[in-house]
C-alpha cells in the first residue's frame, strides 16, 4: 500500500522529476537568451524577458555558475556565458571529423582563392558556421562562429540542400519557408529547384547577393564515407572583388576542395 502511494497514478511523473525538468528547461532558456543577447545580460532583463520570478532566475544563474556555464561581472553585476558552455561547444565541434580534416584544405583554398573560407553544417532549418579561415585582403567578409544562415539564400545553405532527393528538398523548403533577404533572393520554389539542380550538376552553388547585398559566396557540399552530405565549404567575398566573371574559376577551386575533403573523410570516387 505504501509503495502504491509513493508512485501515484500510472504514467504520472514524480513531482521531484517534474520540478527537475522545469528547472532544466529554464536553465537552457537562460543560456539561449544570453546567446541571443550577445553573450551577456542583467538578471532583471533575463527575468523579464523569460517571464521568470527574479528570485528563481537568480537561483538558476547560481546553479549555472557552479558548473561554469555562466559567470557574473563583479563590476556591473551582469551575467555572461562562461567557460563551461564553451567547452561543451568545443567538444561538439571536435566530434565533427569534417572540421579537423578540413583545416589544411581550408588554408589551401584561402591561399588559392584569395577569399575567406567557411565550413558550415546544417542544424534543422539553418546552416551554422563552425569553421573559418580568414583571407589576408584588406576588405574581407567574416562572420562569428555559430552564425546562422538560411538554407535557401546562402551559399553554404544551398550546398547543404542540392544533394538532397527532390522530395526531401521540397519538404525542407516547405518547413523552413523562403524568406526574402535582398532583391536577389530566390523566393520562387520552381526557380530555386532549377538553381539547385544546376548547382548539383556542376557541384557548386552560387549566392549572388542573395543573403546580403554586396556579398557573394560560392559553396560546395562535403560528403562522408557513406555519400551523405555532412557539411558545406564556401568562399565569401565582396561583390566588387568576387565578381561573376570569376564564378567559374573560383567555383572549380571550391568544388575540388570539397571533393578532396570528402575523399579524406572516406568517400569513394
Amino acid at each position: 500500500m505504501t509503495e502504491v502511494k509513493r508512485r501515484g497514478r500510472p504514467g504520472q511523473a514524480e513531482p521531484a522529476a517534474q520540478k527537475g525538468a522545469q528547472a532544466l528547461e529554464r536553465g537552457i532558456a537562460i543560456l539561449q537568451y544570453l546567446e541571443k543577447s550577445g553573450g551577456s545580460s542583467s538578471v532583471s532583463d533575463i527575468s523579464i524577458n523569460l517571464d521568470l520570478p527574479l528570485s528563481s532566475t537568480f537561483r538558476l544563474l547560481k546553479v549555472l555558475e557552479g558548473a561554469e556555464f555562466v559567470y557574473q561581472d563583479s563590476q556591473l553585476g551582469w551575467w555572461h556565458i562562461g567557460l563551461g558552455a564553451f567547452n561543451v561547444g568545443t567538444a561538439y565541434i571536435h566530434n565533427r571529423d569534417v572540421l579537423s580534416i578540413a583545416g589544411p584544405f581550408m588554408r589551401r583554398l584561402t591561399l588559392m582563392s584569395g577569399e575567406t573560407v567557411n565550413v558550415a553544417i546544417r542544424n534543422g532549418s539553418e546552416a551554422v558556421l563552425i569553421g573559418q579561415q580568414e583571407c589576408k585582403a584588406m576588405v574581407r567578409m567574416c562572420a562569428p562562429l555559430g552564425s546562422r544562415m538560411p538554407l535557401h539564400a546562402s551559399g553554404a545553405g544551398k550546398a547543404l540542400l542540392y544533394p538532397l532527393l527532390p522530395e526531401e528538398l521540397v519538404n525542407v523548403l516547405l518547413t523552413t519557408g523562403m524568406q526574402r533577404f535582398t532583391p536577389k533572393t530566390i523566393v520562387d520554389l520552381p526557380a530555386l529547384q532549377r538553381d539547385l539542380e544546376e548547382a548539383k550538376h556542376r557541384e557548386y552553388c552560387l549566392d549572388h547577393e542573395e543573403h546580403v547585398t554586396g556579398l557573394n559566396c560560392i559553396a560546395s557540399a562535403i560528403y562522408d564515407d557513406t555519400g551523405t552530405v555532412v557539411a558545406a565549404i564556401s568562399i565569401s567575398g565582396p561583390a566588387s572583388r568576387l565578381t561573376p566573371d570569376r564564378f567559374d574559376s573560383q567555383g572549380e577551386l571550391v568544388r575540388d576542395c570539397a571533393r578532396d575533403i570528402s575523399i579524406a573523410l572516406g568517400l569513394k570516387v
